[in-house]
């Protein structure tokens, strides 16, 4: 169990001294010890990985839009389908708004899985690792950490900056290293930042909604005439429309889990270990690695998963 892992010691002053053993000087001969030019090759791929990743994001989050473009285009077409002069009952804008009251309390969805809190003085070592990915990313409040006692290897967060929690299983904190709890964190917190818990919940709603028009529309149109030839293509996009739909929110997860990747690699230290965390979950879920999973997968059954496969989430991070 890793809630009583230890942290590193830190140095009184705060400044750990340089990693090359150096005191720090500035004799007259540091200038051909150490060249203000010499870390430049060092740093340019760092820079280059780090334009990359920005690029990749930014990517991930137009992708994003134009699905949720799409969800609001889909309910659209299905409302006027099902009826030309009715209007919907629900609008996205009114979902949005009726949303709100459940997404203010997300500890208590947590707590009805059986999720239990875990204190910061529990949990020492967790917040202070917590601590110093928020502090990178920005955010202002810590989100609360609670744990599920289950065997399984998952975390999950749930609501937006000012009332995040972020819950992990036993089986997570018992797998992973420090430093690879830090890489699944980050990640958790990139999805905080993204509000894709409330992007999500969001996008159910519109789904549910679509399912709803198409269900009635289909009834409505059969009842009022029987006319196949006419009302054939609006039977045919309401009857198609749930399943597109759900297309869509498998599209829409999957681009917010490469653009969470992404954010992620940015908050933590040990960049690598989010990678490593990636591959050990792969393997607890299928005893595969990444690489054998991606030879089995069945590429056309890709627009149906959420999240995309953990080769494809390595190979953005590389």
């Amino acid at each position: 169990m890793l809630l009583s892992l230890g942290l590193p010691g830190c140095f009184s002053d705060g400044v750990a001294p340089p990693a090359d053993g150096r005191n720090g000087g500035h004799g007259r001969n540091d200038h051909f010890h150490h060249h203000p030019h010499a870390d430049r090759p060092r740093r340019r791929p760092e820079s280059l990985a780090r334009l990359k990743r920005s690029l990749q994001h930014d990517l991930h989050s137009q992708s994003s839009e134009r699905v949720m473009a799409g969800l609001i285009g889909l309910h659209a077409l299905c409302a006027k389908a099902a009826d030309k002069t009715r209007k919907p009952e629900w609008s996205p804008s009114d979902i949005r708004h009726s949303m709100r009251a459940t997404e203010r309390r997300p500890h208590d969805a947590l707590r009805a899985f059986g999720a239990k809190p875990l204190r910061c003085a529990d949990a020492p070592a967790l917040y202070a690792i917590l601590l110093d990915i928020c502090l990178r990313a920005g955010l202002t409040r810590v989100p609360e950490l609670f744990l599920l006692p289950c065997p399984g290897m998952n975390a999950y967060a749930l609501g937006g900056r000012d009332n995040a929690c972020i819950s992990v299983t036993r089986g997570l904190l018992s797998g992973l290293s420090r430093d690879e709890i830090a890489g699944i964190f980050a990640h958790e917190v990139a999805h905080i930042l993204h509000c894709d818990s409330s992007a999500m919940n969001w996008a159910v709603a519109i789904q549910r909604e679509i399912a709803d028009l198409a269900m009635r529309g289909v009834k409505d149109l059969m009842t009022r005439s029987q006319d196949l030839a006419r009302i054939g293509p609006q039977a045919l996009l309401l009857a198609a429309a749930p399943a597109m739909a759900q297309l869509l929110i498998s599209a829409l997860s999957r681009a917010r889990e490469l653009a969470a990747d992404a954010r992620a690699i940015d908050l933590i230290e040990h960049p690598r270990a989010l990678v490593a965390a990636l591959c050990k979950l792969e393997y607890f879920h299928t005893g595969l690695t990444p690489f054998d999973a991606h030879l089995r997968h069945d590429p056309t059954m890709r627009a149906l998963h959420s999240h995309p496969g953990t080769w494809e989430r390595i190979a953005q991070l590389a």
